[in-house]
């Protein structure tokens, strides 16, 4: 079948709003932000991003309002080349925003999150049709029960299912969406807390031992473990888990977004035909150039395809 989109995402969108401080605030002061951004943000909203920026056919779906956040959600995922056809629109529903603060000296992060309603995105013959259509499926566990309904039909269709595991973000309730994974690429944090609520042990677990234990669980057709600055480890069927390492920059100033740049990189790569081992070097390219900018997806990416190229 002839694959209309390279990748098809289902989560939730964010808007954030980066700033730069030189000290993280205490009560009663005011602070000023000598660098801004708004933009984009959510894992699988900034991943899609990455793969259309890139050249790839990506489609989004989640549920969004008609409020301003909103509409800037919509406009950012149509300059990135994104499909938003999926995406519905409630007047019961608002956008997703975050404040970021991004300290200057470490680049450390502190996030406060203001989430939209709890609604979900609703299951369309639509949405199906577009995840038929895809060559993979991306999901992180948002919008749970649609994801469900998705993987059914990619598996009927021949799509690859994707699974981004973030930091924080492991519950048994995903698991289902693990198990239907054929790229299972998660953090550090996400696979040791899989690790522990499997075999009661607390004790340390290096990325390559929990990319092994990931493949004897799971047996994903691709497993990757994610480790910021240190780099990936990454498996394919039946292989010894590989290194990949960070690529260096010559200075970071905002590490939010790379994880989903880099998850977004790699379909993308994947979508094209490229082996594991490339699609984790352009993956890593891709995140660390990320980080030399503000914002959840910063890149340049006229700049990074020429050095892809």
């Amino acid at each position: 079948m002839q694959k209309q989109f390279d990748v098809i995402g289902i989560g939730v969108s964010v808007l954030d709003a980066v700033m730069v401080v030189d000290g993280f605030p205490a009560e009663e002061t005011v602070v000023r932000a000598e660098q801004r951004a708004v933009g984009i943000g959510g894992g699988i909203a900034v991943a899609t991003a990455t793969a259309g920026a890139l050249g790839g056919r990506a489609a989004f779906a989640d549920l969004l309002g008609f409020d301003p956040m909103s509409e800037s959600i919509l406009a950012a995922l149509r300059a990135a080349s994104v499909d938003v056809s999926c995406v519905r629109q409630s007047e019961d529903q608002t956008a997703s925003v975050a404040t970021i603060w991004v300290n200057a000296a470490s680049a450390s992060r502190t996030i406060v999150f203001s989430p939209a309603s709890d609604l979900e995105l609703a299951w369309s013959d639509e949405l199906a049709r577009g995840v038929a259509a895809a060559k993979i499926l991306h999901l992180n566990g948002r919008h749970l029960r649609t994801c469900l309904q998705a993987i059914e039909i990619a598996k009927q269709h021949g799509t690859l299912v994707s699974f981004d595991g973030g930091a924080h973000r492991y519950r048994s309730e995903v698991l289902p969406l693990v198990r239907a994974s054929d790229i299972l690429i998660v953090s550090e944090h996400f696979a040791h807390e899989h690790f522990k609520s499997q075999t009661k042990s607390n004790a340390g677990v290096s990325p390559s031992e929990l990319v092994s234990f990931l493949q004897s669980e799971f047996g994903s057709r691709c497993v990757g473990v994610t480790c910021g600055e240190r780099g990936s480890w990454i498996a394919e069927t039946d292989q010894s888990p590989w290194h990949q390492p960070a690529t260096t920059v010559e200075a970071v100033c905002d590490t939010t977004g790379c994880g989903d740049t880099y998850h977004g990189a790699f379909l993308f790569a994947w979508s094209q035909g490229r082996s594991p081992r490339k699609c984790a070097e352009v993956a890593s390219l891709v995140a660390a150039h990320n980080a030399t900018e503000l914002g959840a997806f910063a890149f340049d990416a006229r700049q990074v395809s020429a050095m892809l190229k």
